[in-house]
């Protein structure tokens, strides 16, 4: 039985092989141009210079990573190995891609958890085993408070605990795009570019072993090797590609896509830069009576460690500054977290998933969830004078696992599709598309062996 899609993948194969000179010749093609696709193009011109690599841009889709700070550490919440590694070599090269980019995008402010002991060792043991310095203290006595004393010094339950390092901070993620971007431009000489047009259709083709990439603005690029780091809409587009129909690529066919809402609550310029300007990035177990009191719904206790830390956690970064116009002009704190709240797939379809995810990214968020995220603000911070709050809507890909998902598609075993970053992928950015380039360049050179 034909399938929704199924005419344009043969029609777009057609006009490929009747006239293939309409088509843009170049070596690597990434599509996306967030923080990973970025760091994915930049590592692949630092190692191979000599390659043509065109970046895909998106003129009209709206990016889980659009705002201007995404926390950075030197651990993981749900005390995972293999993305606290990430997260350590991310780190680790800030400095040096700010130097050589001339582009400030990590904000060092410290990172800190609070919650039960469980909660924080999960996190303290990842800081223990990598040697990074950190303090760790109880709430006897109000201790949490004491040390910040922007926070609740009555709300925080006593038996609480806290971990803090001054390794971790925050990045913007537009800035880290642009001096990834930088990078890449002067390893390559020129020969890689970043093009102003979204990504429609990928296929791999069975006779020429090329990619042939389509765009939304009519360009046609032929390739040895495609990436697809398209945030949450990989998944999709991957599926509408016909990309997801085999076992080999049965685990990443299992990626969702989550609905999330974040708060950003504006405060005074005196307060950011005054009792505020010590304050870390947080994550916070809230307790459980708050959540019962803001009406959160409790977790059923299944999916992935990360699903079950989200719902009864949230994270909350330090004032930053905002020149608007949306939110208007101010410094604004950012709360997110709860319960994740997915996307339908019933019907998988890439124009009913672009067309939610649109209508989805361009609304306010849940009015519920806001609601929820405000209670505890003011929990958190009862003494911090905010003077507006606006709620955004943000969405993020998730695995069952909880796991990065990098997976190589296509009948020439050159599409690399990356995902379900667990809305955790700007500050271990960097290392993710290392890895990602390295794959690249792997399939990049079986095709070309002779």
């Amino acid at each position: 039985r034909a399938r929704r899609g199924d005419r344009g993948r043969r029609d777009a194969t057609a006009r490929m092989n009747e006239d293939p000179l309409m088509a843009t010749r170049v070596d690597v093609v990434v599509a996306g141009n967030g923080p990973i696709g970025a760091a994915c193009a930049r590592h692949v011109s630092e190692r191979r210079p000599e390659l043509r690599v065109a970046v895909l841009d998106s003129e009209r889709l709206r990016s889980g990573s659009d705002d201007l700070g995404r926390i950075a550490r030197p651990l993981d919440a749900e005390g995972r190995d293999e993305w606290t590694a990430l997260n350590a070599r991310s780190i680790d090269g800030f400095e040096e891609a700010e130097r050589l980019s001339g582009i400030q995008f990590f904000t060092r402010k410290g990172s800190l958890a609070i919650g039960s002991e469980a909660f924080v060792e999960r996190g303290a043991a990842r800081l223990r085993a990598r040697g990074v310095t950190h303090e760790r203290r109880t709430n006897a006595d109000g201790g949490v408070a004491e040390a910040w004393g922007f926070l609740a010094r009555d709300g925080i339950p006593s038996e609480y605990e806290a971990v803090w390092d001054e390794v971790g901070g925050y990045v913007n993620p537009h800035a880290m795009r642009a001096a990834q971007n930088a990078l890449m431009r002067r390893a390559s000489e020129g020969r890689a570019t970043v093009t102003r047009t979204t990504c429609e259709r990928v296929e791999s083709n069975a006779a020429t072993g090329e990619c042939e990439v389509r765009t939304s603005t009519g360009e046609t690029y032929a390739c040895d090797v495609c990436v697809l780091a398209c945030g949450f809409y990989t998944e999709p587009l991957a599926r509408e590609c016909g990309l997801l129909t085999d076992d080999a690529s049965a685990d990443f066919g299992d990626v969702k896509i989550a609905r999330r809402t974040v708060l950003l609550a504006e405060v005074l310029e005196s307060e950011a830069l005054g009792a505020l300007a010590t304050m870390p990035t947080i994550k916070y177990e809230v307790p459980r009576a708050v959540l019962d009191a803001a009406r959160v719904r409790a977790s059923s206790g299944g999916g992935s460690d990360h699903s079950v830390n989200e719902a009864k956690s949230v994270y909350v970064l330090p004032p930053i500054y905002y020149p608007g116009p949306e939110p208007a002009p101010g410094w604004y704190i950012k709360i997110g977290g709860g319960p994740l709240d997915y996307f339908d797939k019933s019907d998988p379809s890439w124009a009913r998933t672009e067309r939610e995810l649109a209508d989805w990214m361009s609304s306010d968020g849940d009015e519920v969830v806001a609601d929820q995220l405000q209670e505890i603000l003011f929990h958190l911070f009862p003494s911090t004078n905010f003077q507006s709050l606006t709620s955004k809507a943000c969405a993020y890909s998730t695995s069952d696992d909880g796991s990065l998902k990098i997976q190589t598609l296509g009948p020439g075993a050159n599409i690399i599709a990356v995902g379900a970053c667990q809305g955790k992928g700007a500050g271990p950015a960097d290392a993710i598309g290392a890895d990602v380039a390295e794959r690249a360049l792997r399939a990049l050179d079986a095709r070309r062996a002779p």
